[in-house]
């Protein structure tokens, strides 16, 4: 008898998270205040975002640090890339290339509700590969 275990260090996620690039991740709108000095972040399959900063680019961009986590990779194209809305001591290949994919989603005419985020509808916009998107 031949017995697998399977193990994975990520939280279990919601029954109805959103999907985007095939990808699942639980979507938190928390306080304003509470992620200062950022206004969101990505982590652990999970992109919180505080309340009155939920737009396009903003979900966008952190859904992208979870294609990336899970990837493990970022686009070679962004190493020493400009960013485009980080701080300069927040700034490095993994922001600018999901500042990139924000603007990029904006640009296609997306909504948070294409990226799955609950409370927003979708547009049926195209949404941006992460591949695909340059600096």
């Amino acid at each position: 008898m031949l017995v697998l275990v399977v193990s994975s260090c990520a939280s279990p996620l919601p029954p109805h998270s959103p999907t985007v690039w095939g990808l699942s991740y639980a979507a938190l709108e928390v306080p304003a205040g509470t992620l200062a000095p950022l206004s969101a972040v990505a982590g652990w399959n999970t992109v919180r975002i505080e309340a009155g900063h939920v737009n396009t680019r903003m979900v966008a961009h952190e859904v992208t640090h979870i294609w990336q986590q899970r990837h493990l990779a970022v686009p070679v194209a962004f190493l020493g890339a400009p960013c485009g809305w980080q701080p300069e001591w927040n700034c490095s290949a993994l922001e600018a290339h999901a500042d990139a994919v924000g603007a990029a989603a904006v640009r296609a005419g997306c909504s948070p509700g294409d990226f799955g985020w609950p409370g927003w509808e979708a547009t049926a916009c195209t949404i941006p590969d992460p591949l695909e998107v340059h600096p």
